[in-house]
């Protein structure tokens, strides 16, 4: 497993160490929180990193909420349109 940090158009995301067998996806803390995401394993090496140049937009757009409580205020292209202070 992937303990290792990643970053994916800034959002900081830890892989969460459990036991993956029969699962389709692998959940991952946002920004060191207890928000977290499922990606699924199409995305992800075997080993739980981000494979190059996957796009998984998508994955965060249904969190939006998540990455706000995570502390990702800011608009993030592709992903959120908007700041909360806005």
């Amino acid at each position: 497993m992937n303990k290792l940090i990643q970053f994916y158009k800034g959002i900081r995301l830890e892989l969460i160490k459990r036991n993956y067998k029969g699962y389709l996806a692998k959940r991952f803390t946002l920004n060191g929180t207890n928000q977290n995401v499922w990606i699924p394993n199409k995305h992800l090496e075997p080993n739980g990193a981000l494979k190059e140049g996957e796009n998984i937009d998508y994955v965060f757009r249904k969190a939006k909420r998540q990455l706000e409580i995570a502390g990702y205020s800011q608009a993030i292209v592709g992903i959120k349109k908007r700041s909360v202070d806005a």
